[in-house]
């Protein structure tokens, strides 16, 4: 299309999408390698074109997908997004940048973040700048984002049930679990590799990822649901949570899971059932849905996404001080699952 017209792909798409059509455009628009449309966009395109959608999407998949820039209402202001954050610094190795001064190359994580298996390195830690975290002693992280890729591959909402399952990790985490061993030792390995104290680990979102990823397998894989579903009809709510918590705690494990948070529940009653999105999912798929829904968190109980927020709710009181040695380390910034959220309070009373 640009060639035959003689414009930049960025001229072309100015034209065609200009107008009161209210769209919405992110990606490289400059040179139209990756782009992400609204409906309206899309809609646009396919008129100008006169080739059917279905046929657009099939030949650029991409425009299939709404991209989080584009679902988040806050940031729906403006016509064309340049990714900012979103763009990160690719293994310096593998680029032939490790030994050269100035800015690396960048790259478009996606939605399952940036890995560079062959250095064995996570490389969300700070967007234009050569960092990373070595995983070589983190193989459960590696293990989880390769799980992570293949659910976000296949499952048509895969960001927004990671982004979920993050919700229902967050949950246990606010407990303090003081007698829990795994995470213990994440941080250990996880401060020695960052050079920073445990108490600024806590609150990184690499910590629980490995959790977040199994538990957002279990809450993605449609047999369980139609399980759940079952459970639920012939032995009630607290039956199929407590089916799913078994499985989880297996999974992760953790297989005193169940009896822990059954007795949190017990001892905190209706303040336990309000901070449990956990339990406003399985009230969902008992009514049988399975859309967008099925992925909603009230913002009561959605997981931080800023690192001085989950500082806050973690640490000791001491918040700035670990912010400014996260940030030294390059720990207060990259990938974070943000799911859709319903506004207000969470529903259970």
């Amino acid at each position: 299309m640009t060639s035959g017209f003689g414009l930049s792909a960025q001229d072309l798409l100015r034209a065609v999408l200009g107008g009161p059509h209210g769209v919405h455009v992110t990606g490289t628009p400059k040179t139209g390698l990756e782009l992400f449309l609204n409906a309206p966009a899309q809609a646009a395109l396919a008129q100008f074109t006169g080739t059917p959608l279905a046929r657009l999407t099939a030949l650029l998949p991409s425009l299939a997908v709404c991209h989080s820039r584009l679902e988040d209402a806050p940031l729906r202001r403006a016509a064309w997004y340049m990714p900012g954050t979103a763009w990160v610094t690719a293994c310096p190795p593998c680029t032939g940048r490790a030994w050269l001064a100035g800015p690396g190359v960048l790259v478009y994580p996606g939605a399952a973040g940036h890995i560079c298996r062959r250095h064995r390195r996570w490389l969300l830690a700070r967007a234009g700048q050569p960092a990373g975290i070595a995983l070589q002693s983190l193989p459960e992280v590696f293990a989880a984002h390769r799980r992570h890729v293949s659910l976000v591959r296949t499952h048509p909402r895969g960001g927004d049930v990671v982004a979920f399952a993050a919700a229902v990790v967050w949950s246990w985490q606010v407990q303090r679990w003081r007698s829990e061993t795994i995470w213990q030792d994440r941080v250990r390995r996880l401060a020695a590799v960052t050079g920073c104290p445990p108490a600024a680990i806590v609150p990184h979102a690499l910590l629980s990822y490995p959790e977040t990823i199994a538990v957002a397998r279990l809450l993605g894989d449609s047999r369980w649901q139609r399980h759940l579903r079952g459970s639920f009809a012939t032995g009630g709510a607290a039956a199929a949570e407590r089916l799913f918590l078994q499985e989880v705690g297996l999974r992760i494990g953790r297989p005193w899971l169940a009896d822990w948070l059954g007795a949190y529940s017990r001892a905190r009653g209706r303040e336990a059932a309000r901070a449990d999105p956990l339990r406003q999912w399985l009230l969902t798929v008992a009514d049988g849905i399975s859309d967008d829904r099925l992925w909603m968190v009230d913002q009561a109980v959605a997981r931080p996404a800023g690192y001085s927020d989950r500082a806050a709710l973690l640490g000791d009181g001491h918040t700035r001080a670990l912010s400014e040695q996260a940030k030294t380390a390059f720990l207060t910034s990259g990938w974070e699952p943000l799911p859709p959220q319903r506004p207000g309070r969470a529903p259970y009373r």
